[in-house]
């Protein structure tokens, strides 16, 4: 038999009430875990329906598991890709292994991608990519700037779309509404990503 302390029965049933009158937001209020930025992304053939990637601790040394097609998710919602595989964030680089952030959970390891992936850096991979600022972000992300920290052009929403023309440390170039040409963050102090992709 559970011995119930009436404290706690009293805890039990206020939240089974806040439960069942729905004012208890359970996971719609979570906003996502937005990635780290690392140095960049590595992908994958489309044409690699059957993808496994060993995970290593070091690189070829210690196998803690295997990354298939399937694992290749999480980051939709700022990849944007079609097909539901996101490209994976490198964090780090060894001659032809580089280090992923495998999981939502920011856990990390070592793969070869075995021609199988293609690895790009931020700058390159996001070159002239047509890109959205991420909802729920602090106000000040949202500010085309003049220039990096300079004046206020205009406030972008998530839903905006801008090209991305270059990249300069924190800071992206972009060209947003065809006409306004300014600087946004694209990854915040803490390194973590601040813009989406529209494929």
């Amino acid at each position: 038999m559970i011995d119930v302390s009436g404290r706690h029965l009293a805890l039990i049933l206020i939240f089974w009430a806040l439960l069942m009158t729905g004012s208890v937001a359970v996971a719609a209020a979570v906003p996502r875990m937005r990635p780290y930025t690392g140095i960049g992304v590595v992908i994958f053939n489309a044409r690699s329906r059957y993808l496994t990637l060993p995970l290593y601790d070091e690189p070829g040394l210690l196998r803690v598991g295997v990354l298939n097609r399937s694992g290749l998710s999480g980051n939709e919602w700022i990849f944007g890709l079609p097909d539901g595989t996101a490209p994976l964030v490198v964090s780090a680089c060894k001659d032809t292994w580089l280090r992923v952030f495998y999981d939502d959970a920011g856990r990390e390891a070592w793969i070869d991608p075995m021609h199988k992936g293609r690895f790009l850096p931020w700058e390159q991979y996001l070159r002239m990519q047509t890109g959205h600022m991420l909802p729920g972000l602090k106000s000040k992300y949202y500010r085309l700037q003049q220039h990096p920290g300079g004046n206020l052009l205009a406030t972008l929403t998530p839903k905006q779309k801008f090209k991305v023309l270059r990249l300069e440390n924190d800071w992206g170039l972009v060209l947003a509404d065809q006409v306004l040409i300014g600087w946004v963050r694209w990854r915040d102090e803490d390194g973590r990503l601040l813009v989406g992709i529209n494929p």
